[in-house]
């Protein structure tokens, strides 16, 4: 899944078994802004206008619950549990319990 694994596997600074929350909004229809294009290693861009006009293209990934899971486990992280709001979503898990022969 695009996005997850790196959000994941960045736990250098953290402690081993340190509590991690990952919190993001939903993709809900007529609320968010929509897609505007999806490239070939399958990540999804968003584009936002700022009050100058500027336009920028945002990453802005939807992950499921199947991708989450997957992205803790390939990175040795306590899988983790899901929950989910009508607008938001939040998935907490814990960092690998091991790293590198240490505790």
């Amino acid at each position: 899944m695009p996005g997850a694994s790196t959000s994941v596997a960045d736990h250098a600074a953290l402690p081993a078994g340190a509590p991690v929350l990952l919190l993001d909004n939903r993709l809900v229809a007529g609320s968010s802004m929509p897609i505007h294009e999806t490239d070939a290693a399958g990540d999804s861009w968003q584009l936002r206008r700022l009050a100058d006009g500027s336009g920028h293209r945002v990453l802005k990934n939807f992950p499921t619950e199947s991708a989450l899971q997957a992205a803790t486990a390939a990175v040795g992280a306590v899988p983790g549990t899901i929950t989910r709001w009508s607008d938001f979503w939040a998935y907490a898990y814990r960092t690998p319990e091991v790293r590198h022969g240490r505790q």
